[in-house]
């Protein structure tokens, strides 16, 4: 199989015990990573340090690497520091709240080596309550090449947990670009945009915390504003058409300034089984 790095920001605010959640799927994979770059951002709890001093030493001596972002603030410029410490052919993206199915680096290390030309790859994500009690819905995403870059005109074709992709590229491209939201939207679209193949497995990969006030932060000037920087950015590089961006911007408006429970409904619907 082809080496492969997990890069996983660790913000100080996360609850220890979603991070133990976390870091026990990555020990239960039917085909463990070779290195687990974890960046932290602010200072750690001694709850903290105790989840990761027991997973430590169960992936294995200098697997589980803790890196300090140091001046670094924000979840681009923290993926950058990361980023540049993998040393793996491939790098997968995890969070610290969710959970890894076991087959997972298998299913993509197969596939990656099937087709080595890909050099991005993902796959379908389960989505629950912040208790893992009550599944919520599925994020899909487009499977086939061609359907991957139509969708991507108007939404991002990659779930961020999901995803492995070739760490030269992502070098090559200048990795995450700074900014507030999206940043992995933006990123994919550098992919795209240079020509480099992608794909997704039609498979469920993670298991994802949905998280308290989804909704409520999905909406709102704020989002909004994000949602406006990414789309610029997109049409800077020439991914999106003036066109495309007038009519992308004019709809992303109309649902993030609507009440919290259309937004809810709309997630629903996106997201059914």
């Amino acid at each position: 199989m082809p080496s492969l790095s997990v890069l996983m920001p660790l913000y100080f605010r996360e609850a220890p015990a979603y991070l133990d959640v976390s870091l026990a799927s990555l020990a239960a994979q039917t085909h463990r990573a070779d290195e687990v770059i974890l960046v932290q951002e602010g200072v750690l709890t001694d709850q903290h340090h105790a989840v990761l001093d027991r997973w430590r030493a169960e992936l294995g001596e200098g697997v589980l690497k803790i890196i300090d972002a140091g001046e670094a603030q924000g979840l681009p410029a923290c993926l950058n520091v990361g980023l540049a410490h993998c040393t793996s052919e491939y790098v997968a993206r995890f969070d610290t709240d969710d959970q890894c199915l076991p087959e997972r680096f298998e299913w993509q290390l197969a596939y990656l080596r099937a087709h080595p030309e890909v050099a991005l790859l993902g796959g379908h994500m389960a989505e629950f309550d912040p208790t893992f009690g009550r599944l919520v819905g599925y994020k899909r995403v487009p499977t086939n090449p061609a359907e991957i870059r139509r969708f991507a005109r108007w939404r991002n074709p990659f779930n961020h947990p999901t995803v492995v992709y070739r760490r030269d590229v992502a070098l090559a491209l200048g990795g995450y670009p700074d900014m507030g939201a999206n940043e992995d939207y933006a990123f994919w679209a550098r992919f795209l945009v240079a020509g480099y193949p992608t794909a997704n497995l039609d498979t469920v990969l993670v298991n994802a915390r949905a998280g308290e006030g989804l909704y409520q932060r999905r909406r709102g000037r704020r989002y909004l504003r994000g949602e406006l920087e990414t789309l610029r950015f997109l049409r800077k590089i020439r991914w999106l058409s003036p066109i495309e961006f007038g009519l992308s911007y004019g709809l992303r408006s109309t649902v993030r300034l609507l009440p919290v429970g259309f937004v809810e409904r709309v997630y629903l619907f996106l997201r059914k089984a």
